[in-house]
């Protein structure tokens, strides 16, 4: 859950772009006659989007006179087919995500792009740029046409909602055999509870728990000797000292990815640090 720079890219050419090449000249004159509506819908997504409130915009089955399943074939046949007018835009905002990481879980590779409203509910967003996001796969999946209903179970929008500046995701150690780190996100006091709620939906509707805890798995795995020779040197307070350079170096990069989390918590665990780590 991280913020990505918005495109800067019209909608209204964006639009004009992928119909470009459609040859049938009715089609074509429906889909022109309609980029005025694109364009002031535009407007409106952009400043609903900003203010948290793009559960207030209305679903529909058709743009003007054009069916939304047109609408649905523009972006997958003349946006997101290779070859096509459209599609070096859609690589374009493919890339924004920093890292190649999606911006929805923070964890998994950007392999797609996610129409924040769906395109089957919201067809002239279908190739708005504003509404489309570098994703991966399995949040896109998710995500599926799912609408928003309310300013609670509306996700967070990348382009337009930045939760970074506070802390929100915590972990603990679990002491068991094997060692297991668990996750869990806590309200910001100095935010009001549609945003608390918005972060809470999100890490639920993602699994991002449990897609945490397995990361975080491989990554005291992986850790485990390096902490071992550090024990040998000086005991818990080495191997505490270790681990807090690790967690202050990832959280100057994001305060809320699992790797700070993670490290942070083993830091603070006196059982993890005074051996606990030969557990894993």
């Amino acid at each position: 859950m991280w913020s990505v720079v918005r495109p800067e890219l019209d909608a209204g050419k964006t639009f004009e772009t992928c119909i470009e090449r459609v040859r049938n000249p009715a089609t074509r004159r429906c889909l022109t006659a309609i980029r005025p509506n694109i364009e002031v819908a535009a407007t409106d997504y952009v400043e609903k989007a900003k203010a948290g409130e793009l559960h207030l915009i209305q679903q529909t089955d058709a743009v003007g006179t054009v069916p939304g399943s047109e609408m649905v074939k523009t972006y997958d046949e003349r946006m997101a087919k290779k070859g096509q007018p459209g599609r070096p835009i859609y690589d374009q905002i493919k890339l924004l995500p920093r890292g190649d990481r999606c911006p929805f879980c923070d964890h998994r590779n950007v392999s797609t792009l996610d129409h924040f409203l769906p395109k089957t509910r919201y067809p002239i967003f279908a190739v708005a740029p504003f509404n489309l996001v570098g994703a991966c796969a399995d949040c896109n999946r998710t995500k599926l046409d799912t609408a928003p209903t309310s300013a609670e179970d509306t996700v967070l929008h990348p382009y337009f909602d930045d939760v970074n500046d506070q802390q929100w995701l915590f972990a603990r150690v679990v002491q068991t055999v094997p060692a297991a780190v668990t996750f869990h996100v806590i309200d910001v006091d100095k935010w009001d509870d549609v945003l608390n709620a918005r972060i809470a939906r999100q890490f639920n509707l993602l699994g991002l728990a449990d897609l945490y805890s397995s990361q975080a798995a491989r990554e005291t795995t992986d850790i485990r000797r390096n902490l071992e020779r550090h024990f040998e040197y000086g005991g818990a307070a080495v191997v505490r000292a270790e681990l807090e350079y690790q967690w202050e170096s990832r959280q100057q990069n994001r305060a809320n990815s699992w790797q700070t989390a993670t490290y942070e918590a083993l830091a603070e665990s006196d059982w993890f640090c005074d051996g606990g780590f030969s557990e894993i």
